[in-house]
């Protein structure tokens, strides 16, 4: 029996919590398949950024750039608050950068940048600030 999605959370946290990023980013796919069979949309996004974020520091640039855009996708179609978005750009920017597309990761850290100052996040404005200057001098 699949556990829920709320259950896959708790767990994929717990493993996150542990440094077993493989297994927190799989219960995190699995926690966003499941909101995605509840039609609890807003949930199965948050999950697939956290496993795209998870996927990308366990080393699978490629996942992680997949399920990150699939979120930015999905939230330029059904804006979440500007966290969120500002959070799902910054995993696709990440994941661009390992990827080498160094002019649309640059692109999306200023979009973060935008969205962290609106929210006020100076940690997010500033981490968006190093990874600009970061990639620019690269």
């Amino acid at each position: 029996m699949r556990m829920s999605g709320d259950d896959c959370v708790i767990e994929a946290k717990a493993a996150r919590r542990q440094g077993r990023l493989t297994d927190a980013t799989a219960l995190y796919v699995e926690a966003a398949e499941s909101f995605r069979a509840e039609h609890e949309t807003a949930r199965w996004a948050h999950a697939l950024r956290h496993a795209a974020e998870l996927a990308l520091k366990a080393g699978d640039t490629a996942a992680g750039l997949r399920d990150a855009r699939a979120v930015v996708e999905y939230y330029r179609s059904s804006p979440p608050t500007t966290l969120e978005m500002a959070n799902a750009l910054r995993v696709e920017a990440m994941a661009e950068a390992a990827m080498g597309a160094t002019a649309s990761a640059k692109q999306h850290w200023s979009e973060a940048r935008a969205l962290y100052v609106d929210a006020g996040v100076a940690d997010g404005v500033a981490e968006a600030d190093r990874r600009v200057a970061t990639l620019a001098s690269a």
